[in-house]
């Protein structure tokens, strides 16, 4: 393997087959494909989706690459950037536990734009996408944790070395191309979480600035443009500027035989991942106890600290927060579970009710007993497991307690295949699918790997 890791990881992308990809990695990344069309178009009517459409409407471009649920095809850097970013809004999206990002709406919107306007064959677009992950992961993975306490949004940023691979690996680049591609990818690495205080748009655009930043740079090194072939190991590269206390051996570790892929977990509620294994809490409690929520006189959610930062939120309708202030709230989100159980969290999953039951009384009333306790102690395992401990103090003096290491979706505790159909099927359906369209689109996914192009897919979209 060359000595270089950029050169490397450039090589491996540029060389990967669907052939020598196990099967069982093939399949994960139909499973992940199938989750991010689901909430993709389930946010095509929001407000932050409407404005980047008229954005990619007004800019234009050859029609090569559609907008998912838009009825609308612009050129394919708009259309990746559109996508990636429809991918975050729903806050339902893959999540790496390794680095912390949410891989699959910079990977799938850059594999989708560049296969439709490539006419890329089924098999080359999930090679792609596999190469796509299995390269950004390990980039993030060397940077961690270092780089996402510096306050980089790992869903924008190393995901613009992802997107790079795709496109690159469906625009055929050689291995010096696709190396110019990771240079260029590298140069505008971005995203950030300034917009945390104002639950601002760019949290969800800096995963559609990824998906286009690499579409780009793909792109321009299929002309010949170059860029730095050692942008990772580079003395003002990546891994120094984006870094601190590095891990340069991660880049290419058992590349190749260790499937990164398949770390990559669902999520089944619409809050940030933080506050899932606190959910689950929950809901394990209760099926145990039989206590309604009457019976609580008090609630602690022991959250492991970098979590709890993000999601320490009591008054989630303060401000002007919308939908991000219900699904960055453990205190809501736990008050849901509580009230209304699994389907009231499944209610979520269609904007009239995060709003609804956020400004009921009831809910509130719950919410003024959880109280959110950063915990350093569960900060110990952390990024290996996303704890969360929950006590639960009854109004007869019994207590309940209950530790969730590994929140549901996650590959220790995966959503099988009859749980991520019903995932798709209710998000679709807010889309306006049929339930009869739903069953007819999911074959088409999990068939992807002998279609001749993604036509088929693409015209229900």
């Amino acid at each position: 393997m060359d000595t270089s890791p950029t050169r490397a990881l450039a090589a491996f992308a540029s060389n990967l087959t669907l052939a020598a990809i196990p099967p069982a990695v093939v399949a994960k990344a139909k499973e992940l494909l199938l989750d991010y069309i689901s909430h993709a178009v389930a946010v095509v009517q929001e407000d932050p989706a409407r404005k980047l459409i008229r954005f990619a409407k007004a800019v234009g471009g050859p029609p090569e690459s559609r907008i998912l649920g838009a009825g609308l095809s612009v050129a394919a850097p708009w259309a990746a950037l559109v996508n990636g970013t429809m991918g975050h809004m729903a806050e339902l999206d893959d999540t790496h536990r390794g680095t912390m990002s949410h891989p699959g709406d910079s990977v799938w919107a850059a594999a989708l734009a560049i296969g439709e306007k490539q006419g890329a064959s089924g098999a080359d677009i999930l090679a792609a996408a596999i190469a796509g992950y299995e390269v950004a992961l390990r980039i993030g993975e060397a940077v961690m944790p270092d780089h996402y306490r510096r306050g980089w949004h790992t869903s924008g940023s190393i995901m613009s070395f992802g997107a790079a691979v795709i496109a690159g690996r469906l625009l055929n680049l050689d291995p010096t191309a696709m190396a110019w591609a990771l240079g260029t990818a590298g140069a505008q690495a971005s995203g950030n979480f300034a917009h945390l205080t104002e639950r601002a748009m760019t949290k969800d655009f800096n995963c559609g600035h990824a998906a286009k930043s690499g579409v780009i740079a793909a792109m321009l090194a299929a002309e010949g443009f170059t860029g730095p072939t050692d942008m990772l190991e580079n003395r003002h590269g990546f891994l120094v500027l984006y870094g601190g206390n590095n891990h340069p051996e991660l880049l290419t570790a058992r590349l190749g035989t260790v499937w990164k892929t398949m770390e990559v977990a669902h999520k089944p509620y619409s809050a940030c991942r933080y506050i899932h294994a606190s959910i689950d809490a929950v809901l394990a409690l209760q099926q145990e106890a039989r206590f309604t929520p009457g019976d609580v006189k008090q609630v602690k959610a022991r959250i492991l600290s970098t979590g709890a930062a993000l999601v320490n939120d009591p008054v989630p309708w303060d401000g002007n927060k919308g939908l991000q202030g219900t699904r960055f709230s453990a205190h809501f989100n736990i008050a849901v579970a509580m009230l209304h159980g699994r389907q009231g969290l499944w209610n979520l999953l269609d904007k009239t009710y995060p709003l609804q039951y956020r400004d009921s009384a009831e809910i509130r009333d719950i919410m003024k007993k959880i109280e959110v306790i950063p915990d350093a102690d569960l900060d110990r395992n952390f990024p290996d497991q996303w704890s969360s401990v929950v006590e639960v103090e009854l109004t007869n003096g019994n207590r309940l307690s209950r530790r969730v290491d590994y929140p549901l979706g996650e590959p220790e505790t995966p959503m099988d295949r009859s749980m991520l159909a019903e995932k798709f099927r209710r998000l679709t359906g807010l889309a306006g699918w049929s339930e009869a369209k739903a069953s007819e689109f999911i074959p088409l996914v999990y068939g992807l790997d002998t279609a001749t192009s993604l036509e088929a897919m693409l015209r229900h979209l």
